[in-house]
Order: structure tokens, then C-alpha cells, then sequence
């Protein structure tokens, strides 16, 4: 299928109108889950009962259970696309009971799926159980510049601008990235992201040279990134999920051809040589990583080209959506050709 057809493709776009509560810290949330949950799970089955279709993909582990019932019933074809793996992600390894639970359900769902969908060649070796067919589809984005948008300008005002978008979060190094950058001249570091940590922004945004853009878009949030001369994210590493994924702010700094300071992923930052790699909690080593770039403009430049260059080649969308279809029509046709090649890394 060419790209061609893939544009002009036409569906429509159902959502479930039930406003669920977003963002509680208590034990109330377990019953909420399980709540709307279940209407969300039944809300699911009776639209693929309505519809029939000969592919469900289902994505994460929280859209699951209905299509795998579906595929049971009705012998159809169940593409299961683990993005998150939730008890890696969000279950902390020391509450050993519930974590075991999480994990052998995506495992025990994973196994019975006709694909096995997961977006970083690390994130496939965390199933223990998996399905003979596995497909890696990076989260990489649109290309920001290919519509004729026009490049953003950048700011003149500082020699660097760094830019953080994401959760405000502890588990983020928010704090040492402020502390490395206040004492900084001719740096200012950009944040924007929802608000997870109140306490943690109020800290932040006590520093001269930070400046938050609140809770933005997709759109705005690239906006910002291409704006900017640098982009920062570390991850805190003894979260197993941050181990196995490569964050999809990666790709965007690839495709925005800026640089980019991080502590996760340093294979693929050494491989195409597009950032520095810095320790999570290290002040030191963030704020020279920071004066580097700021002061060696030329090596930021070579960074940025390098990251670029790999995007347009390797890690854009347009070559994850055209293996998507592919797998889609060898699915529908019970073809094995899409298997017989390895996927895209």
C-alpha cells in the first residue's frame, strides 16, 4: 500500500462520552477504575459486535480484555500494541503482589495475540511469553517541516534555550536540571506539561531563567521544541519500564534537528551521535553538558544535523505507517510475507 492511499484512507472516529475522574490520589481510585472500566470494556465489545472486524489492534493493556474476547468468540485477528507496558510503568516494584498480577496478564494477553506490537527493540525482551509474530513500531512523529510549515524562529534573546515538555514530576530530575541551569548566564530553560508535582512547580518556578508555558497541545508543545536550541529529559532509571522504552521526545528532537541531554537510551544517542549523555542526578555533569553546548555552537549544530539525518532516514513516521498497513493487510489476507522480514529498529 503506498503512502498515497494511506492519506486518502476515510474513517470515522468513535469516543467513549463518559467523563471520568482524572488525577485522584486515593483509594478511591481503585473503584473508579474498576467502574469505568467496566463500562469502557463493555462499551468496546458491543462496537466490535456492531462492526465485526476481521483486525482489532488494541492498544495497552487497559483496552484489551474485550477484543481478546472478541478475537476468542468470533476467531478473529487480535494486533496487540504494548506502548506501555503498565506494571513496568506505573506499579512499584516493591508491591510484588499487584505487580505480578499486572505484568502476567499483559504476558498471558501478549501470548494469545495473532501480533505482538512494541515500540523499542529493548521492550520486546520484557515479555517472557509472546505471540511467534512481534512487530517493533517506533513512536516517532510527523515531520514538523514536510507541510510547509515554516521552521519556528529562535530565540534570540539567550545564547541557549533549553526546553523541557513533559509531566512535571519528581522522577524527572526537574530539580537538579534547575539547580544546574539558575546560576547559568545566557541560558533559559522552557518547560511546559501538566502538573503532577504542585510542590515541585512552585520550586521551579522561583528560578530567573525558567520560564513555565503550562499545560499546551501537541502542536504547541512542537512549537517549543523547534523554537528551541536544546532539549533536556532524564529518566529515573531504576523505574524498569524507563529501561526498555525510548521516549518518544527523542524522536521529536531528531526531527526538530536539535540535540539532546538525557540519561536513558545512550545506545541510540552514541549510535547516531544527535546529544550528551549526563547521570540522572548528577548537578555537575548537567550543568557542563549545558555550558558545552551553550558555548560550542558548532558542535550543537553537528548534533542537531546528526539527529536529523536519522530521523529522515530512520525514525519518521511515514516508514512506521507504511509497515502498519502492511501488517494490517497480511493480517486481513492471511499472508505470512510481512513476517518473513525483521522489523524496523
Amino acid at each position: 500500500m503506498t503512502r498515497d492511499a494511506i492519506n486518502n484512507s476515510i474513517l470515522d472516529v468513535e469516543l467513549f462520552g463518559l467523563k471520568a475522574p482524572f488525577g485522584r490520589a486515593s483509594l478511591l481510585v481503585y473503584f473508579y477504575m474498576l467502574l469505568y472500566f467496566t463500562l469502557f470494556w463493555a462499551w468496546i465489545f458491543i462496537k466490535l459486535i456492531i462492526y465485526r472486524p476481521k483486525v482489532v489492534h488494541a492498544c495497552d493493556i487497559d483496552t484489551v480484555p474485550p477484543c481478546l474476547i472478541y478475537k476468542l468468540l468470533f476467531r478473529k485477528k487480535l494486533v496487540f500494541d504494548a506502548t506501555v507496558r503498565y506494571a513496568m510503568a506505573f506499579i512499584p516494584t516493591k508491591s510484588k503482589f499487584l505487580y505480578s498480577i499486572v505484568n502476567s496478564f499483559e504476558e498471558l494477553i501478549g501470548s494469545h495475540a495473532d501480533v505482538l506490537v512494541n515500540g523499542w527493540k529493548n521492550e520486546l525482551k520484557t515479555f517472557r511469553r509472546r505471540p511467534k509474530h512481534c512487530v517493533t513500531l517506533m513512536n516517532c512523529p510527523e515531520d514538523y517541516f514536510s507541510n510547509g510549515i515554516k521552521s519556528a524562529s529562535k530565540n534570540d534573546d539567550v545564547n541557549l534555550r533549553l526546553v523541557y515538555t513533559g509531566g512535571i514530576r519528581r522522577d524527572r530530575s526537574l530539580d537538579k536540571i534547575a539547580s544546574a541551569i539558575e546560576s547559568l548566564k545566557d541560558v533559559e530553560l522552557v518547560m511546559a506539561g501538566q502538573v503532577m508535582d504542585k510542590k515541585l512547580l512552585d520550586i521551579l518556578v522561583r528560578i530567573p531563567n525558567l520560564k513555565y508555558k503550562g499545560f499546551v497541545d501537541p502542536r504547541e508543545a512542537l512549537d517549543l521544541e523547534a523554537s528551541s536550541d536544546v532539549m533536556i529529559g532524564l529518566y529515573d532509571l531504576t523505574v524498569p519500564w524507563n529501561n526498555s522504552t525510548s521516549p518518544n521526545k527523542f524522536f521529536e528532537a531528531m526531527m526538530c534537528g536539535i540535540p539532546i541531554i538525557t540519561n536513558a537510551s545512550s545506545e541510540l544517542i552514541k549510535e547516531e551521535d544527535c546529544g550528551l549523555i549526563v547521570s540522572y542526578d548528577d548537578t555537575d555533569q548537567i550543568r557542563d553538558a549545558v555550558v558545552t553546548l551553550r558555548d560550542n555552537t558548532e558542535l550543537r549544530r553537528r548534533l542537531g544535523l546528526n539527529g536529523r539525518r536519522a530521523y529522515l532516514e530512520k525514525y519518521n513516521w511515514p516508514k512506521m505507517e507504511v509497515e502498519l498497513f502492511k501488517l494490517y493487510v497480511s493480517l486481513l489476507q492471511d499472508s505470512k510475507e510481512i513476517f518473513s522480514s525483521k522489523p524496523s529498529n
